[in-house]
């Protein structure tokens, strides 16, 4: 008998149109119920990863059931973006961010791309092993982009990034921000965020991660 072929391996999928809000916040500290319906999660495997880019707070862990459903707590609060990313060994689907909609919360909102002739590349996570590694920021724009200084989130893993100052990236140009993993911390994962301050307001947002 000939060997049969190994089924392909494929990142997993996040269907956002499966995923809402569940149930009433807390009055006291809104507490936000992210529910993925079934199919929500392809393959149906694995753990959830739900990070409030507009707080401080440790990612939340929900676990993915059979039929690729997922329930996460998450503290949150009206027009907060949360970070949503399946995680299934060392494979994980691109991160997707979902704005916190309604007064009581009662719905989301994927987050379009700030900007679209400002490119990231990667655009949304980077994995790192050892050394370093280069993200490119890319001004298509008409105009000059103004970028804060680039910030961690939490701060608590070996993350490190330069420049640590702000930066202008002119028209029709590039420039490198360099994200490495070699100094103090435990935690796995980290948020870079990097600020636009002109032409137009907003941020883009990358996820760091090492390898388990």
């Amino acid at each position: 008998m000939s060997p049969q072929p190994s089924p392909p391996v494929h990142e997993p999928i996040l269907d956002t149109g499966l995923v809402g809000v569940s149930g009433d916040p807390q009055v006291l500290r809104q507490q936000v119920f992210l529910k993925g319906e079934p199919g929500a999660v392809e393959p149906a495997e694995g753990v959830v990863v739900v990070t409030n880019l507009d707080s401080a707070d440790a990612p939340v862990i929900a676990e993915i059931n059979r039929d690729g459903s997922f329930l996460a707590a998450v503290d949150a609060s009206t027009d907060q973006v949360l970070r949503i990313q399946v995680k299934q060994g060392e494979r994980r689907s691109e991160p997707v961010d979902l704005l916190l909609a309604g007064e009581p919360i009662n719905a989301t909102q994927t987050m379009l791309a700030h900007l679209p002739c400002l490119t990231i590349e990667p655009a949304a996570w980077v994995v790192l092993q050892a050394g370093e590694r280069d993200v490119v920021v890319r001004n298509t724009c008409a105009e000059e982009v103004s970028i804060g200084a680039p910030r961690l989130r939490r701060g608590a893993g070996p993350f490190g990034v330069s420049p640590a100052e702000a930066f202008v990236v002119p028209a029709g140009e590039s420039a490198a921000v360099t994200v490495r993993a070699d100094g103090e911390g435990v935690e796995r994962e980290d948020v870079l965020f990097l600020e636009v301050t002109a032409p137009e307001p907003g941020r883009r947002v990358l996820t760091l991660t090492l390898p388990d």
